[in-house]
């Protein structure tokens, strides 16, 4: 998981529900970072909002706000390569600026 560019998740089961809590607990701790976390279909959408109304409820907060900026809810694999191709832009645009520091 540590080598990857983009995680994408497209609607499953069980299985992608356990790998999707996997890489959205470690890009919360920052065990991972910078690495977008792309949820593509309406199911994800409902399990994040379900998870908004569920664990931010005022004086029992089980998450943070910020928790739930981490995934990114698209409907379309063409949004969801407009993201990769945005995030890999900007990955570059660093790297340019990294370089020129040096």
């Amino acid at each position: 998981m540590i080598m990857s560019d983009a995680f994408v998740v497209v609607p499953g089961g069980i299985g992608t529900l356990l790998e999707l809590s996997l890489a959205w607990q470690l890009l919360q701790v920052s065990k991972l970072y910078n690495t977008p976390l792309i949820l593509v279909g309406k199911m994800w959408a409902e399990l994040v909002e379900w998870g908004r109304r569920s664990m931010l409820q005022k004086g029992n907060e089980l998450a943070s706000n910020i928790d739930f900026t981490i995934p990114h809810c698209v409907n379309t694999i063409d949004e969801c390569v407009a993201l990769i191709r945005e995030h890999r832009a900007e990955w570059l645009a660093a790297q340019t600026v990294k370089k020129s520091h040096e």
